[in-house]
């Protein structure tokens, strides 16, 4: 594991999963010499979806560091957790950076998180620490767990349809006062991108005074809806979606006046 202390972080340009901060107090009677005391985990480039194999998002550990006089003069300790979500692991040994005497620290490293692990909220458990006593990476004198480190939870949402252009989302007609608005929407799956069915979007318009929600409407299995009504002035027109435990949110460009 220490190999990755040495990789250089990458960053991704297109949209990844959003990740929160784990935290959680050590709840032992008696707390290890190595205390990990929080995990923060961000995305590379600061967007809340994915949509590729696999992303990298930047890790930041937090340790509290007791009495480390019974590892003797030179030791070294890697830090790993898994990741759950709900109760199916989807990851394990996901490293987390390093310790080691002489004063060294490698807490800032990355993860590889996989778009195959599905959509929702996820969580770090079963985290371990293990000391090798005289750096002999073969022979691991000591291993901490701390299984109760279960609380830090964070999301990882599918993305919708791109940067939400109106030419992609919504377009809009006009016969004289009779309007026609279309809408087709697509997220980003595990398996690729796919009709955003059955998603509940908001039609607006603006005026002189901002922004008005027209009519709230739910898109077919297809992800597609047609919408038609009577306005007897020029608006621009766009959709907002609202965000939800597995679907990232978002609002279309604004139409040209029609």
């Amino acid at each position: 594991m220490r190999i990755l202390s040495k990789l250089a972080v990458t960053t991704v340009a297109a949209a990844s999963l959003l990740l929160g901060t784990a935290v959680a107090p050590a709840t032992a009677a008696t707390a290890p010499a190595i205390d990990v005391t929080s995990i923060k985990v961000t995305p590379s480039n600061g967007s809340t979806g994915t949509n590729s194999a696999t992303k990298y998002y930047d890790v930041h550990t937090s340790v509290k560091l007791g009495n480390l006089s019974g590892y003797g003069t030179y030791w070294w300790a890697d830090i790993s957790a898994d990741v759950y979500r709900g109760s199916t692991r989807v990851a394990k040994n996901l490293d987390l950076g390093s310790v080691a005497s002489q004063n060294y620290k490698s807490l800032d490293t990355y993860i590889a998180a996989k778009s195959s692990w599905g959509r929702g909220t996820f969580t770090v458990k079963n985290v371990r620490v293990v000391v090798d006593t005289d750096y002999n990476s073969t022979t691991p004198d000591v291993t901490l767990k701390d299984t109760s480190y279960s609380r830090g939870t964070f999301m990882m949402k599918s993305a919708i349809d791109g940067k939400l252009k109106y030419g992609n989302v919504i377009q809009v007609t006009s016969s004289g006062s009779h309007k026609t608005v279309k809408i087709g929407l697509k997220r980003y799956t595990p398996s690729g991108w796919h009709s955003y069915s059955y998603a509940k979007v908001k039609v607006q318009y603006k005026n002189s005074t901002g922004w008005h929600t027209r009519k709230t409407i739910t898109l077919d299995k297809y992800g597609l809806k047609t919408y038609k009504f009577t306005a007897s002035h020029k608006y621009n027109y766009r959709v907002t979606i609202a965000p939800t435990t597995t679907n990232g949110g978002g609002t279309t460009t604004a139409t040209p006046k029609v």
